[in-house]
């Protein structure tokens, strides 16, 4: 058996062993990692790429070759991120790539290209051959806007042969080429930039409207005095729209800068990314759009936020069959954060609550999806608690059904949260209390979140990275939502031209200048957001006060489906219904007769109506109805309570008078006395409401495909619907009896009238 001494010498040479692995492998693994990724819209090229993407392409590239190692390459990295976003744009035309030399995967490839210093850029113009090693760029600019008109002016370097198809003309255009533009072009829009000859402002607003359709950009400079004379053009730079009617129009914006003029221009009706896009269909499961809502893009909407809570709760948190350690801890943070700060309507907030309570004595054991659906559907039966049961997208609706939507909806669910947290906070402040809410309480929540349950896997990754990369910075509440906003930039940037964007919503930088121009400014031809005014627009804009209730579903809707849904029992479709309740006495009798008597009869037609309007079919053993908002666990047939019985006189009249005692007893325990009945009970008159039972149909949405018409009723049907055959029986005999004793009265009166008639005629004989 080894002595302690070997045992240390064999530990310590493990030791050093794995030193020198590290040592060994950790640079490799570093040079691999390289300083760039996809998501920073810059194409990574690697020997088994670069041919198929440098040579022979439709577009231009600039081409960064640098080493992960180099002090340099770092630093610079951010810019060259910089650039790639701001022109992300300009794709079609001319793309950003890079190299990293320090792979040794690129070290031949790097040499092949005469690389020697770190970073060196090169630019390959549009049909480069193959072997061509590309034009250096010496003098690399110091910022995003030098960068930007370097690239410019490569660009324009490019002959008439060789120039890349996507990209519109950058010279100067003339007034000829205007008032005959609309003659060979098909487009709704000439936008006329003028400037000076050293501007590259129009050049630039070409390059961010390439990808747009129905619309064209062109430059016009300051000398062309005959055109700016016909449109009365007196400040530069400007921009003019002109018309295929010869007609202008002055656009008008706060700073006459590329920010503002493309943003404005891609917000015209009728213009939308699309030329260089690959479309997808319409839907993938044949579903169809139903009727566009307009809604006002300055507002949040309620049906929005609580589509997302629908979506994130029940769906999203459903591809878990079994919740425990971090998973479970994840969805209870969230439920408390919801509990706390979501500004949601009473009933939904009560039931955020009482899952968070439920989540709280559950503590870490593990629970299964059924069991928390069981506490979040409301299963028990707590009075006034209710969710969407379903998504309603307002401002977060595509144009078409694969857009937008959930991610959207949780976004503005997640920016809520934060403005939240932070009023919450100050409303701590103003009455003097002392507690103080945790920066990053709501940040931390959503990365849970979103790590264990937002179903994009990529899109979690990303989050997660964001995460790492910056969240634990966040030292306030403002910081806090800042941080939020500029991640929500960040991912719209790295989106914006994906085959997931709307293009009839683009993604762009939030907030635009429309909505905030206070927002936005320039300095030195670069964009730069100004902090102050975007917090104290997120603080308005996500705060309650901005919360629009148009399109939603009503409270007592919600409640009234939650009552159906507390009615239904757990196996019900399961072994079909069971016997729950004992028969009043004498039923059994009363239930064997009327199964015994044939119900009215029904013509085809009729038929027809009743399965269009109740959705049952009345063949074989079928015992259920499917009405909707009302089902209830029933023996018989004879139990079934839906609008059927309306059509047909209630002849199942025992079955609605026992629906209606049990429902009148549900509300009163539960202590609810407004009007929560679809059907209308057996008291509430002595013959059938059709204007009544008209106006619960349209509520159901089938009023218009049926119209109730009053049926001729005999006088014995009138007066018997309500009742059941034992109570006729009883009413019968109590009738006969109340005559025997009239008659009884009337026999003893009349004899006692003669008897003091003739005992006075006997007196006075």
């Amino acid at each position: 058996m080894p002595d302690s001494s070997d045992m240390a010498q064999r530990s310590d040479a493990v030791l050093v062993s794995l030193a020198a692995i590290s040592l060994l492998v950790t640079p490799a693994a570093l040079t691999r990692a390289g300083l760039y990724t996809h998501a920073d819209q810059v194409t990574l090229l690697d020997p088994d790429n670069f041919g198929g993407i440098l040579y022979n392409s439709s577009n231009a590239w600039l081409v960064e070759f640098y080493a992960s190692w180099c002090g340099h390459c770092i630093d610079f990295a951010p810019l060259w991120k910089s650039l790639a976003s701001d022109i992300k744009e300009w794709k079609p035309a001319l793309s950003l790539a890079a190299v990293n030399c320090a792979n040794s995967k690129n070290a031949k490839m790097c040499r092949n290209f005469e690389v020697s210093t770190y970073p060196t850029i090169k630019f390959f113009k549009a049909f480069s051959k193959p072997f061509f090693k590309g034009v250096p760029y010496d003098d690399a600019g110091t910022n995003v806007s030098a960068l930007r008109h370097d690239i410019i002016d490569y660009l324009e370097q490019h002959g008439e042969n060789v120039w890349p198809p996507a990209c519109p003309p950058l010279e100067p255009t003339s007034m000829a080429e205007v008032q005959n533009f609309f003659a060979a072009n098909s487009v709704q829009y000439l936008a006329l930039i003028f400037e000076d000859e050293n501007s590259y402002l129009g050049r630039e607003v070409t390059l961010d409207m390439l990808q747009y359709e129905n619309i064209a950009v062109r430059r016009v400079l300051s000398s062309e005095e005959n055109l700016m004379m016909m449109l009365g053009v007196q400040d530069v730079p400007s921009c003019y729209l002109y018309f295929a009617n010869n007609t202008h129009r002055k656009v008008t914006v706060k700073m006459a800068t590329r920010t503002f003029y493309t943003y404005y221009l891609r917000r015209l009706p009728g213009v939308t990314r699309g030329a260089y896009k690959l479309m997808v269909p319409d839907s993938t499961d044949g579903a169809t759009m139903p009727p566009w809502r307009d809604f006002d893009g300055s507002k949040v909407y309620m049906a929005d936020l609580e589509s997302a809570l629908y979506y994130s709760l029940k769906v999203e948190v459903g591809t878990h069959q079994e919740l425990s350690g971090e998973t479970l801890t994840a969805l209870s943070h969230f439920i408390t954060v919801l509990a706390k700060f979501f500004p949601g309507r009473p009933f939904v907030m009560k039931l955020l609550r009482n899952t968070e309570a439920w989540l709280a004595d559950v503590g870490t054991a593990q629970i299964s999806y059924n069991a928390y659906m069981d506490v979040l559907g409301n299963k028990k039966g707590v009075t006034g608690l209710s969710l969407s049961d379903g998504v309603n997208w307002v401002g977060c609706r595509g144009s078409r059904p694969q857009f937008r939507g959930y991610p959207c909806s949780l976004w503005t669910l997640f920016h809520v949260l934060t403005v939240q947290a932070a009023k919450y906070n100050e409303s701590l402040a103003l009455r003097g209390k002392s507690a103080q809410t945790d920066p990053l309480e709501v940040l931390h929540t959503l990365r849970r979140y979103v790590k264990h349950f937002f179903g994009c896997r990529e899109c979690a990754s990303h989050f997660e990275a964001m995460a790492a990369e910056s969240m634990e910075q966040v030292d306030s509440l403002d910081k806090a939502i800042l941080w939020l906003w500029s991640r929500h930039n960040r991912v719209n940037n790295r989106l914006a031209g994906a085959l997931s964007e709307d293009p009839k919503f683009p993604k762009l930088q939030w907030p635009p200048p429309d909505m905030c121009a206070e927002c936005h400014s320039e300095v030195n031809g670069e964009h730069v957001w100004i902090t102050d005014a975007v917090l104290k627009f997120l603080k308005f804009h996500y705060s309650p006060e901005n919360i629009d209730y148009n399109y939603l579903e009503g409270e007592q809707e919600l409640l009234k489906k939650q009552k159906a849904k507390e009615e239904i029992p757990p196996d019900q479709g399961k072994d079909g219904p069971k016997e729950e309740e004992k028969e009043d006495e004498g039923g059994e009798e009363d239930e064997e007769e009327e199964r015994n008597e044939e119900p009215p009869t029904r013509n085809d037609e009729q038929r027809e109506i009743i399965k269009t309007i109740t959705g049952i079919r009345r063949d074989g053993r079928q015992k259920r109805t499917f009405i909707k908002g009302k089902r209830t666990p029933r023996t018989e047939e004879d139990d079934i309570v839906d609008l059927d019985s309306f059509v047909n006189e209630q002849y199942k009249s025992q079955a609605l008078k026992a629906k209606a005692e049990n429902e009148r007893a549900s509300l009163v325990k539960e202590g609810n006395h407004g009007p929560q009945l679809h059907l209308q009970s057996i008291d509430d008159s002595d013959s059938l409401d059709y204007t009544a039972l008209q106006e619960r149909l349209q509520k159901r949405g089938i009023g218009s495909r049926y119209q109730a018409e009053p049926r001729k009723q005999n006088w014995l049907g009138l007066l018997g619907m309500s009742f059941s055959r034992t109570d006729i029986s009883l009413c019968v005999l109590l009738y006969f009896l109340s005559s025997l004793c009239l008659l009884s009265m009337y026999l003893y009166f009349k004899m006692r009238f003669r008897w003091r008639k003739w005992k006075n005629g006997f007196a006075s004989a």
